[in-house]
């Protein structure tokens, strides 16, 4: 049976009050970001790492910086062998494990040619190595066949400041990283997908950009039913990039996520769900009109669900899209339905205490 408004118990107007401590909210997510960016940046290193291991060609370390000039010529030349041969080895000393040549690489001035690469259908290898070398210039933090080729050497020089991933964009490659999300080729598109999620985490105003480009319905067009987990955990967090920050995007922009994310809070795999949740959680913290769109898009059986979830990195979203929904209006609240209330005011106290001894074990482990 449906609670009216003036039925629904005290307890949940309690639950009201706490979500409106905005310090400790902001303090959690504030965590959880940084959890996730360091998750990220584990799963990048990994990348490079494989990429060291499965290259042909060894790492240049920094006293044989002088090859660069070699290699500088190779990514120049007319001969299709000795760009994906020269785009190779960038991508390599790109993918080291520790301070990788970043500025070097942009300041050889190869970038625009990495770009140029990007739309090579011929050399879907060349596509690749550019396009990872890029992605990780442009994948560092606010602070601090020949297409392939292309793609990777591309997504290496995204993983670098503020400042690299400017130089990606200015040289046209985020269009070009949005067609590639169609290519034919499976790692082509992840790689895209990896490079586009830098890009648009590193501010406002490049995740604004990287939508305008039309890159959401293309990044939904890789959430099927053959999607592997890989691409799925790179995609659902590119998607959670696409919602964050503050000013919000313009919700017009993120609307057809909201289907898919109604989905992808389905799956088992917890990274996916972490990132999901954290989607819904910044599409949520908006006005009530774009909260009703978000209740009727389903979601709300499934986040009772999700909120018995047994890892705080899946619970902290939930309750953060939760407690955001049941604040909207008496219509909203009404949306949400007895089973919501119930969740709220039966586990929250389990919810808490499950984060509260998580954080502990945390501190406990730092100390």
């Amino acid at each position: 049976m449906t609670l009216r408004p003036n039925d629904k118990p005290n307890p949940r107007r309690r639950y009201k009050t706490a979500v409106h401590a905005e310090d400790c909210r902001r303090r959690r997510e504030d965590d959880m970001i940084e959890i996730r960016k360091n998750k990220r940046e584990e799963s990048l290193q990994k990348k490079r790492r494989e990429g060291e291991a499965s290259s042909q060609f060894p790492t240049v370390e920094h006293n044989e910086i002088d090859s660069l000039t070699a290699m500088v010529a190779g990514v120049r030349s007319n001969d299709a062998s000795a760009q994906l041969e020269a785009t190779k080895k960038f991508r390599t000393i790109l993918s080291r494990d520790r301070n990788p040549p970043i500025d070097e690489v942009v300041e050889s001035g190869v970038v625009p040619r990495f770009v140029e690469f990007l739309v090579r259908e011929d050399m879907p290898q060349l596509q690749f190595e550019a396009a990872w070398a890029l992605t990780n210039i442009a994948s560092g933090t606010s602070e601090n066949t020949k297409t392939f080729e292309a793609a990777w050497a591309l997504t290496n020089i995204a993983s670098g400041t503020s400042e690299n991933t400017k130089t990606v964009i200015d040289h046209g490659a985020v269009p070009l990283f949005v067609t590639l999300l169609s290519s034919p080729s499976n790692d082509v598109r992840d790689q895209a997908v990896w490079a586009l999620g830098n890009i648009a985490g590193d501010s406002p105003k490049y995740r604004d950009l990287v939508l305008n480009h039309g890159a959401l319905v293309s990044l939904l067009a890789q959430l099927n039913e053959y999607t592997g987990l890989s691409m799925l955990r790179n995609s659902t967090w590119t998607l959670s990039n696409f919602c964050r920050g503050k000013p919000q995007p313009a919700f017009e922009l993120v609307r057809p996520a909201l289907p898919a994310l109604q989905r992808l809070i389905l799956c088992d795999d917890s990274e996916v769900l972490t990132d999901a949740c954290w989607a819904l959680a910044y599409l949520s913290d908006g006005t009530n009109d774009k909260i009703n769109e978000i209740i009727e898009a389903g979601v709300c059986g499934q986040l009772v669900q999700i909120l018995q979830h047994p890892s705080p990195s899946v619970l902290i979203p939930a309750v953060r899209t939760v407690g955001n929904i049941v604040t909207g209006d008496d219509v909203q609240t009404q949306w949400t339905d007895a089973p919501i209330a119930t969740a709220l005011d039966i586990g929250i106290l389990r919810i808490r205490l499950k984060i509260a001894a998580a954080n502990l074990n945390k501190v406990e482990g730092e100390s």
